[in-house]
């Protein structure tokens, strides 16, 4: 097994660490394989090893059996699998586990391992899932008698680098974090794709910027009568506001005369119509139309209506393009979907947040965010769901559409730094895309380009246009090669983004 120089290095870290430790990787940088060989180093080390591992949810279990599968030597490497259904005997030295399942059983497998005088080595992916009440019961084997931390390895797996730290309670289970990796060094390795991200702002509908204005005024009479009854939350931060609201409305029991739970209810109901947005779905949809008809796309939505509407609208707009994926499908009909999104037979997927994490769609390119919690986490998430490399993926590039009349972010990732990003504004009322910078230089690009034809300017144009709502000319000029096999008009637009590229990067003072 090949590994990355940081593999190398993360894997020296955890076994100094006395083989514990938590590690944040961004996704597509090849923390699976990092866990497989710490699997392998481990077994060899103890020949009567017991691997447990858990994840949170059916599809990363599927995965995870795939690629143990392809290391498996003997009849012994075949994994057992515990949870949707199935319940294989712990008496396999490799068994996977989803949290559901482990919740109730995991323990009492540690406790028999340990009693056994076997080494476990405990691999929890997506750890940053077991921090709640009910999913850190996985740990009550932690406990004497038959607890031995002599034989106890750990290794905990995530995806979200920019989360500032785990809680005591992953801490106090797995170790503490001994290795992070992040975009700008997967990146700068080649190990992810090059990646742009395009926060495009959109507007209400008339209708809708009414009612959400009328809400707006509704809320800011609530504030003045909740801080008359709950002077102590003014000058709060915003987290730690919400959290107390929230407890106020618990204790309230969720009495909708008390200002708090009034409050919530409100804010609730504001969101909905920002998240609800018709907006947003038209946007997605003038974003895929000037796409290449190859894109791979990904499109995440807040509510399942939202998806399904969105859904409807391209069907009727440009064929049977696009699947569905989310929680209110069958186990069954989500596999489907991704089948026909992984074969090629659909190019879009929508989804919900079911496919936040934990899924591989390696060639996917575009990501398109229809509206976004505040969670930094899940949009950590749905960047690394199209940066995994794959063949004929030269770079990725992930849209955010946001509302600035609302409470929406306008910058996707705050802490998202170095990296290409630009602005669009997308009209509805005309169905069309603006970028100041990018029109500018465009200008001067076509203003150079005097000498040439009528028709040979008309192409031009064209190719302009097609960039604008693009992210081409994001990326560094020596990212346009050519293809084997491409139009006379695909030539003509590589050649332009690479001159359009050229002007941005000229330039280092220049701010996209």
């Amino acid at each position: 097994m090949k590994l990355y120089a940081w593999q190398q290095e993360c894997l020296k870290a955890w076994e100094e660490n006395g083989c514990r430790g938590i590690v944040n990787v961004v996704t597509g940088a090849g923390k699976t394989v990092l866990a497989l060989e710490a699997i392998r180093r481990f077994r060899k080390k103890h020949e009567n090893a017991r691997i447990r591992i858990v994840v949170p949810t059916i599809p990363l279990a599927q995965q995870w059996q795939s690629a143990l599968l392809q290391e498996a030597e003997s009849e012994a490497d075949r994994p057992g699998f515990f949870g949707a259904g199935r319940r294989d005997s712990q008496d396999r030295p490799l068994m996977i586990y989803i949290i559901n399942s482990a919740r109730d059983h995991l323990p009492g497998h540690m406790e028999q391992a340990f009693a056994l005088g076997q080494p476990v080595l405990l691999v929890c992916d997506e750890c940053h899932h077991y921090q709640s009440r009910e999913n850190r019961r996985i740990f009550d084997f932690r406990i004497p008698p038959f607890f031995s931390p002599e034989q106890y390895a750990c290794l905990g797996l995530s995806a979200t680098p920019f989360e500032t730290a785990h809680d005591e309670v992953l801490h106090k289970e797995l170790g503490e974090e001994i290795y992070r990796y992040g975009f700008a060094e997967a990146s700068a390795a080649g190990i992810v794709s090059q990646f742009t991200v395009m926060e495009t702002a959109a507007s209400f509908l008339p209708e809708e910027r009414r009612i959400y204005q009328e809400l707006s005024r509704e809320l800011i009479m609530l504030w003045s009568r909740l801080l008359r009854r709950y002077p102590y939350l003014k000058g709060m931060e915003e987290k730690a506001f919400l959290k107390e609201l929230n407890r106020l409305a618990r204790e309230a029991g969720m009495d909708p005369s008390n200002p708090a739970v009034s409050f919530l209810l409100k804010t609730w109901e504001r969101k909905k119509v920002s998240n609800l947005a018709l907006t947003r779905i038209q946007c997605a949809y003038s974003i895929l139309k000037q796409l290449p008809e190859d894109a791979r796309a990904i499109l995440f939505c807040e509510r399942i209506v939202q998806a399904r509407d969105l859904q409807a609208l391209l069907r009727r707009k440009m064929g049977n393009i696009a699947m569905l994926y989310h929680s209110e499908m069958s186990r069954e009909a989500r596999s489907r979907s991704l089948q026909a999104f992984r074969e090629k037979q659909v190019r879009v997927l929508i989804c919900c947040r079911a496919l936040d994490e934990g899924v591989d769609v390696p060639d996917a390119g575009v990501g398109i965010v229809l509206s976004s919690s505040s969670v930094s986490r899940q949009r950590i998430q749905r960047l690394g769901r199209i940066l995994r490399k794959a063949p004929g993926k030269t770079a990725a590039c992930l849209y955010y559409i946001y509302l600035p009349e609302s409470t929406d972010d306008c910058v996707y990732l705050p802490g998202l730094q170095g990296f290409p990003r630009a602005g669009l504004r997308y009209d509805a009322e005309e169905d069309a895309f603006s970028n100041e910078l990018y029109e500018y230089a465009a200008r001067d690009l076509l203003r150079e380009a005097e000498s040439l034809t009528p028709a040979q300017r008309q192409e031009l144009r064209r190719c302009l246009l097609d960039g604008l709502a693009r992210a081409d000319y994001l990326l560094p000029p020596d990212a346009f090669r050519a293809a084997k096999e491409e139009t006379v008009h695909e030539r003509n637009y590589r050649k332009t983004m690479k001159k359009m590229s050229l002007l941005f990067h000229r330039d280092a003072a220049v701010k996209i």
